[in-house]
């Protein structure tokens, strides 16, 4: 009876102390949970194969959604390029009995997000996977990385930036901008309105039409510490304040000096071409052919004008000097609407030339052209003509008593 009464105290010491261990494995259960349910963080137990063997309810993941992981394998939510990397870290955590982290992207509420996870070995085949979402931190990090190569982009730009608050005071300039204005730092603190000069419209014309439509283009002097005012291109655009910033304005201004003289060296250039063709065109246009030892013929063709008969005078005068040409045959075939001004040109080559000791041959007189001297009155007795050209070069090849009675036949006529 007593060996009895023994064994029934102590399974009720027991029973008494499995109740206590139950309460406080229930009240560990329960801090657990309520850690867990203030976390923001994805917590599970994973085997080795990457099954959910347990997913606590957090922020972020709600209670049904957590008893349904049971089971699951992280396919279902990893995406499919990382999957063999947390397979991976799984496999690798156990064998080392070493914690190990990963960073991978998962489909979540049809958004993808970034997690930043823990693995950590709970048994010999199970691992404690603790996961938070830096989704956020990723974003802010390629947006600072973007940002410092965007800085750097315009801090070696070749064009001046500078940043300016809506009255006009500069609180950023790239290396550029402050040598173009010859302040260097000093330009930090400067208004716009020391800077830039317009006689036509003042600045603060330009700064508020900018921040009334958003941009402003045109062409402005930058003044410089030596006193020089240097021309720009100037693009303006107007930031509009946001997270409890300030409106701004930003300038980007491009030195017009090398296009300028670029420019004047083209025109430079361009001016000389046409010289340099209207110079061949000249010549074209006036040739002098030597038909035999002492005969020239000059055709020429389309107006004559003054410029143009000047030019032909010159021409054909320097050639009888320097090549002793006693006949000029001067060809007019070409010539179009033969007026005063041509007939007097006409007129003084046929002079100059005798003046020389050259005789002028005047060819293709035709009906219209023969017509208007006639009605103009010109004297031609001091100029052989003919009708072609053919038979004036007939005629200056002729031997003299030929062109002497030929001469004489053509008075008799007349």
């Amino acid at each position: 009876m007593i060996d009895n009464n023994q064994s029934f105290t102590e399974i009720e010491r027991e029973n008494a102390a499995l109740r206590r261990r139950v309460a406080e494995l229930e009240g560990a259960q329960a801090k657990l949970e309520a850690l867990c349910s203030v976390s923001t963080a994805f917590i599970a137990f994973f085997d080795r194969n990457g099954v959910v063997l347990e997913m606590f309810p957090t922020l972020v993941i709600p209670a049904e959604m957590a008893r349904h992981a049971r089971g699951r394998h992280l396919t279902s939510v990893v995406r499919e390029d990382y999957i063999a990397r947390c397979a991976e870290v799984i496999r690798e955590s156990l064998a080392k009995q070493t914690v190990l982290s990963i960073e991978y992207p998962v489909t979540f509420r049809d958004r993808q997000l970034w997690i930043q996870a823990a693995c950590k070995p709970f048994t010999e085949d199970s691992v404690l996977w603790v996961g938070r979402d830096v989704t956020a931190q990723r974003h802010l990090a390629s947006a600072q990385a973007e940002l410092r190569d965007f800085q750097a982009l315009v801090d070696s730009a070749p064009d001046g930036v500078c940043m300016a608050s809506e009255e006009g005071a500069i609180f950023y300039a790239n290396q550029a901008f402050r040598a173009m204005t010859g302040h260097g730092d000093g330009t930090l603190g400067m208004r716009l309105s020391d800077l830039y000069v317009e006689e036509q419209d003042p600045l603060s014309g330009i700064v508020q039409r900018c921040f009334e439509r958003g941009s402003w283009q045109g062409t402005l002097g930058l003044d410089q510490r030596d006193g020089g005012t240097l021309p720009c291109q100037v693009s303006m655009v107007a930031l509009a304040g946001e997270a409890g910033r300030p409106p701004a304005l930003a300038t980007i201004a491009r030195d017009l000096t090398p296009l300028r003289e670029a420019e004047l060296e083209r025109l430079a250039l361009q001016e000389q071409v046409i010289q340099a063709q209207q110079a061949t065109l000249r010549e074209l246009s006036t040739p002098l052919v030597p038909l035999a030892e002492g005969v020239v013929a000059m055709p020429l063709i389309g107006t004559l004008d003054s410029a143009r008969a000047q030019q032909a005078m010159e021409k054909l005068l320097d050639g009888i000097v320097q090549h002793q040409f006693h006949t000029a045959i001067l060809d007019v075939t070409g010539v179009r609407d033969v007026d005063a001004e041509s007939a007097d040109a006409l007129l003084r080559i046929a002079r100059a030339a005798r003046l020389l000791g050259a005789k002028l041959v005047l060819t293709g007189i035709g009906p219209d052209t023969a017509q208007t001297l006639v009605d103009l009155d010109v004297d031609l007795e001091s100029i052989t003509t003919h009708s072609t050209l053919q038979s004036g070069i007939a005629h200056a090849l002729a031997p003299r008593p030929a062109r002497r009675a030929a001469r004489a036949q053509r008075r008799a006529s007349s």
